[in-house]
C-alpha cells in the first residue's frame, strides 16, 4: 500500500481527482445557489399570483363590518369559502387577512383565515389578536400600509417556526378611498422546495462520484500505458546498470519508441551509459597509470631517504661531537640533501646542498651531485678543491643547465678547527660556548653547475668545546604563510636561541616547529633541510670535564638531563626493545613524538607502509591527549614503544593523567555518506581502529592508558 501511495501514477491521479472534486464542488455550489434562487422565485411568484387572486374576492370596505359581527355575516362566510377553495387549489397552507394595529404595528388582528384541508395547523378565529412576529414583519406591514411597497415577501426557514419552513406573500387590500384597509397573506410551505433541493444535491453527488471513478479508471489505464510502463523500463535499466556497470546490446530506445519526454529520457539514459562506460574505461587506465606513478614515486622517496644518513646518533662511539640532520621534501622527492662522513679518525666532512627546482628532475640531479661530492671528499681534498673539481664535473654533463648551491665543511675533531667553503649557499649559523646563535656572513662562491673553471675560497672557524653549528637550505627562511609572508632569518634565529644549549636533534625540531607554526595551513613550497653539530671537545678535554665533575661532587652521582622531554630505556635484556619518551602534551610536540617512534621503527626495519600508518595513529592519539586530557591546561604524556619478537610487532602505549576519556566508545562514522552529510568528528579514531591490529583502552589509578599494536 505504501509503495502504491508513493508511485507517480497514484500521485498524478490523486491530483487530478482532487482537482476534479474541487472543481465539481465549486460548480455544484454555484449551480445549487442558482437553482435555489430560481426555485425560490418560482415559489414566491406562485404565492403572489394566489395572493392577487384572493384579494379580488375580499371587499376591503366591509372588513370592519366582518369584525363587528364576529364573522357571522353571510358575505363573510361566502368570502372565506372562496378563499378556502383558492387555498386548496393552489397548494397554499394558509390564506388570511390581517389588520395591523397602528401606529407601531406591534399587534395584528386576524379578520379571516382559510387553511388547506391537507394541513392540521390551528386556525385563528375572526377578531383574534396576537403580537407581531418580529421587526421584519412590522417593517413590511408599515411599507404596505403606507403604500411604500406594492407587495412584500417573507422567508422563514431558520429558527423556531410554528408551521414549518415557509414563505409568505403579502399584498395590500385597498378600499374605495384608496387607502390600505388590511393585508392579505398567502403562506406556502417549503417542503416541496426542500425535497427538490435535496434531490438536486443527491444527483450532483452521484454524478460527481461516477465521474471520479471514470477518471480514476481512465487515467490509470492512460498513465500506465503512457508513463508507468516506460518509466519502469527506465528504472529497471538504471538499476541494472548501477549494479553491473556494464552495457547490454539492447538499448532503452529500442523498447521505448515514443517521441515525448519519456523517449527523450530513454535516449538520455542510453547516452549516459555510453559516456559512463567510456569514462570508466578511461578512468581505469588513468588510475592504473597514476597508481604505477605513485608507487614509483613512493619507491623513489624511500630510495632517496635511504641515500641520506638517517640513523642518529650516527657515530655513537664518538663523544667529541653530536650531530643531527633532517630533509623534508616539498613533494615526494626533493633536490635538497645533506651528507657527513668520517674521512679518518680526526676529520668529519659535512655537506648541505640545494638543487634548483623540485621534484623528480631535482632529485635526479641531486643524486648525481651527491655522488660526485662524496667521491672528492673521500679522496681527501680540501673544501675549496672539492667544490672546484665537483663544479667542473657537473658542468661537463649539465645539459639541462641546472645548478646546485653547496656548503661544505671539514671539522678537525682534535682541535675544533672547522674549514669550510660556500658555493652560493645560505649563511651558516654558529653558537659560541655560553653564547647565542649568530649568522656567519661567509664569502660566497658561484653555484656548482653554473660555469666551468670557477674558483672557491675556504675559511676557518674555531669550534670551542660547547660550540654549535647550524646549516640549512633556503626552504627554511623562505617558508611562507597564507599571506605569502616569509619566515625569514630573524624568526629562524629566534627559534634557534629559544634553547641554544639543547641537543642538535631538539634544535632542528624546534626550528621546524617554529616554521610550521608560522606557515599554518599554507602548503610547503620548497624542500627544507637542516643540519646541526655540537662540538664537545677532544678526548682529553672531555676526560678533564669528567674528572672535574667527580672531584666537585665527592662521590659518583648521576642527574637526569632537563628539557622538554626525557627518554629512558629499560635495563637488562629489554633495553633495546622498550623505549619511553615523556614530554608536555602539546600539539607542538607531535613531530618530536613521531621522530622518536620513526627512529626506533627504522632501526627495527619496520616496513614503510606500516610506519606511515603508525605515524597517522600517533598524530591522532597524541593530538587527542593534547586537546582534551587536561582541559586547556598542560600536563605530561608518556609514549612507550615496545618491539615484540613473536610474532614480530610494534606496541605503542600512550599514558596521561588527564580526565578519563575512552575514544573507542565513540560511534564509528558512516563512511557511505558524503563528507558534507557526516557529523564532524570520529573519523581519526576510526582510521586508527581500521589500520592497527589491536587497540585497547583502560583507566587505572587516575591514568588513561591507550595501547595500539601493529604487526610488522
Amino acid at each position: 500500500m505504501k509503495k502504491l501511495r508513493n508511485s507517480i501514477a497514484f500521485k498524478s491521479i490523486a491530483g487530478i481527482v482532487a482537482s476534479l472534486i474541487v472543481f465539481s464542488v465549486i460548480v455544484s455550489i454555484i449551480g445549487y445557489m442558482e437553482f435555489k434562487d430560481a426555485m425560490m422565485q418560482q415559489y414566491a411568484r406562485g404565492a403572489f399570483y394566489t395572493a392577487r387572486a384572493a384579494a379580488l374576492t375580499v371587499n376591503a370596505d366591509h372588513l370592519q363590518m366582518y369584525l363587528a359581527s364576529g364573522g357571522t355575516e353571510e358575505e363573510y362566510i361566502d368570502t372565506q369559502q372562496e378563499l378556502s377553495k383558492l387555498c386548496n387549489s393552489q397548494g397554499a397552507a394558509f390564506v388570511y387577512v390581517i389588520q395591523p394595529v397602528q401606529p407601531d404595528y406591534g399587534q395584528i388582528v386576524f379578520v379571516m383565515v382559510a387553511a388547506n384541508e391537507r394541513t392540521n395547523y390551528p386556525v385563528y378565529s375572526c377578531g383574534y389578536v396576537r403580537d407581531t412576529t418580529n421587526d421584519e414583519y412590522r417593517q413590511k406591514y408599515r411599507a404596505l400600509y403606507e403604500q411604500a411597497s406594492e407587495y412584500e415577501l417573507v422567508i422563514r426557514d431558520k429558527g423556531y417556526i410554528e408551521t414549518d419552513p415557509h414563505i409568505t406573500a403579502m399584498v395590500p387590500l385597498v378600499g374605495l378611498d384608496g387607502r390600505t384597509k388590511a393585508i392579505l397573506c398567502v403562506q406556502r410551505q417549503m417542503r416541496t422546495l426542500v425535497k427538490v433541493r435535496q434531490d438536486y444535491v443527491t444527483k450532483i453527488f452521484q454524478a460527481m462520484l461516477v465521474m471520479v471513478l471514470l477518471v480514476i479508471l481512465g487515467e490509470g489505464i492512460y498513465f500506465h500505458k503512457l508513463l508507468l510502463e516506460p518509466l519502469q523500463k527506465v528504472i529497471k535499466e538504471a538499476t541494472r546498470f548501477s549494479t553491473e556497470n556494464i552495457q547490454i546490446q539492447e538499448k532503452l530506445t529500442d523498447t521505448i519508441r515514443s517521441r515525448d519526454e519519456m523517449g527523450e529520457l530513454a535516449k538520455a539514459i542510453d547516452d549516459m551509459e555510453d559516456q559512463i562506460a567510456g569514462y570508466v574505461s578511461h578512468l581505469t587506465r588513468v588510475t592504473a597509470e597514476e597508481e604505477r606513478i605513485q608507487t614509483e614515486l613512493s619507491l623513489a622517496s624511500r630510495i632517496q631517504a635511504a641515500m641520506l644518513p638517517n640513523v642518529f646518533p650516527p657515530f655513537p662511539e664518538r663523544r667529541e661531537f653530536e650531530l643531527f640532520a633532517s630533509m623534508d621534501p616539498a613533494r615526494e622527492v626533493g633536490g635538497d640533501f645533506y651528507d657527513f662522513l668520517l674521512v679518518d679518525d680526526d676529520h668529519l666532512y659535512m655537506v648541505i646542498a640545494d638543487v634548483s627546482g623540485k621534484g623528480i628532475p631535482a632529485a635526479l640531479f641531486m643524486t648525481t651531485a651527491k655522488v660526485i661530492l662524496a667521491q672528492y671528499i673521500i679522496d681527501g681534498k680540501p673544501p675549496e678543491e672539492v667544490l672546484e673539481t665537483a663544479n667542473d664535473a657537473i658542468c661537463a654533463t649539465n645539459r639541462e643547465e641546472m645548478f646546485i648551491s653547496v656548503w661544505i665543511g671539514i671539522l678537525e675533531i682534535s682541535t675544533g678547527k672547522l674549514t669550510a667553503a660556500n658555493a652560493g649557499h645560505e649563511y651558516p649559523v654558529i653558537k659560541k660556548p655560553d653564547g647565542r646563535f649568530e649568522l656567519i656572513r661567509d664569502k660566497h662562491g658561484f653555484v656548482l653547475g653554473g660555469m666551468e673553471g670557477m674558483q672557491y675560497t675556504e675559511y676557518e672557524i674555531r669550534m670551542e668545546p660547547g660550540s654549535s653549528l647550524f646549516v640549512y637550505t633556503d626552504g627554511v627562511p623562505e617558508a611562507a604563510d597564507s599571506s605569502v609572508e616569509q619566515f625569514g632569518l630573524e624568526r629562524m634565529l629566534t627559534a634557534l636561541n629559544e634553547d641554544p644549549g639543547a641537543h642538535p636533534e631538539e634544535i632542528v625540531h624546534s626550528v621546524r616547529r617554529a616554521v610550521d607554526s608560522f606557515t599554518g595551513e599554507a602548503e610547503q613550497f620548497d624542500d627544507m633541510t637542516m643540519l646541526c653539530l655540537r662540538y664537545n671537545g677532544n678526548e682529553t678535554y672531555l676526560q678533564n670535564q669528567v674528572n672535574d665533575t667527580e672531584n666537585s661532587a665527592g662521590s659518583q652521582c648521576s642527574e637526569k638531563p632537563t628539557g622538554s622531554s626525557t627518554m629512558t630505556g629499560n635495563s637488562g635484556a629489554e633495553e633495546e626493545s622498550v623505549k619511553e619518551l615523556t614530554l608536555e602534551a602539546t600539539l607542538d610536540n607531535i613531530p618530536e613524538v613521531t621522530a622518536f617512534v620513526d627512529n626506533l621503527l627504522e632501526k627495527a626495519e619496520c616496513p614503510m607502509k606500516a610506519q606511515m600508518q603508525i605515524a597517522v595513529a600517533i598524530d591522532e592519539l597524541f593530538s587527542n591527549i593534547a586537546r582534551y586530557a587536561y582541559k586547556g591546561r598542560t600536563g605530561k604524556a608518556t609514549v612507550r614503544l615496545e618491539i615484540e619478537k613473536q610474532p614480530r610487532a610494534v606496541a605503542i602505549t600512550f599514558i596521561d593523567h588527564g580526565v578519563p576519556y575512552n575514544p573507542l566508545k565513540q560511534k564509528d562514522p558512516d563512511i557511505t555518506l558524503d563528507a558534507d552529510e557526516r557529523p564532524i568528528g570520529g573519523l581519526g579514531i576510526f582510521v586508527v581502529k581500521k589500520t592497527m591490529d589491536d587497540v585497547q583502552y583502560e583507566h587505572k589509578d587516575g591514568t588513561n592508558i591507550l595501547r595500539i599494536k601493529k604487526r610488522i
